[in-house]
């Protein structure tokens, strides 16, 4: 499946609440947000919550595609002059309102992985890179090469501007299916009191 970034549909704040409900429905088994939200009926309830924080950030200060109306995947990215988030460009993008609706429990968990995985990322991406923040597709579109679409034409751009991108997954599954993106894995570690690994991954221009 070929395309181009001008094929898919940049985000805007009138695209959140569709986006959130993608990226909840495509992330609701994953281990991470198992983590977040161990009861399932909480998860349902509280994951959309985490989505629209990241979605509000992320089109404020980054770019988020969608591979047509429809929605049928999302991919959130962010330049590293704008990651981590910071707490001050977060209430600016997300209403307090949201981040409570988080819940206590979740909100403390996110921000302690939170505080572990960005200091992997600036470890190991000290350089000006290209971040893969989060990227889902519909489960009733998932294996229709989707997921390509949302990311080839942005690895163009990025090969072009001469940058590296990083990602990280905590489902080892994922990893190949990185590399097939010319992704290569530069360190695996365990989130500290957690049961969740992290997998660090790494593209160079191609």
């Amino acid at each position: 499946m070929s395309t181009d970034l001008k094929d898919l549909v940049l985000l805007n704040k009138s695209h959140i609440k569709p986006a959130t409900e993608v990226l909840a429905r495509a992330f609701q088994s994953y281990l991470f947000s198992k983590y977040l939200f161990a009861d399932e009926l909480e998860r349902e309830k509280r994951l959309p919550y985490f989505f629209q924080c990241v979605l509000k950030y992320c089109i404020r200060y980054g770019e988020s595609y969608a591979t047509s109306l429809n929605l049928e995947g999302v991919a959130v990215w962010l330049t590293s002059d704008n990651y981590p988030m910071t707490f001050g460009k977060l209430i600016r993008s997300v209403p307090l309102s949201t981040m409570f609706r988080l819940g206590r429990w979740g909100g403390d968990r996110m921000r302690n992985s939170g505080e572990y995985i960005d200091a992997v990322h600036e470890r190991l991406a000290p350089f000006k890179h290209w971040y893969l923040h989060k990227i889902g597709v519909d489960p009733q579109f998932k294996g229709k090469g989707y997921a390509s679409k949302l990311l080839r034409p942005m690895f163009a751009r990025i090969d072009e501007e001469g940058l590296p991108c990083y990602l990280e997954t905590w489902d080892e599954k994922n990893v190949p299916l990185y590399e097939h993106f010319g992704f290569r894995m530069v360190d695996k570690s365990a989130i500290p009191e957690t049961n969740l690994t992290n997998w660090a991954m790494l593209r160079k221009v191609q």
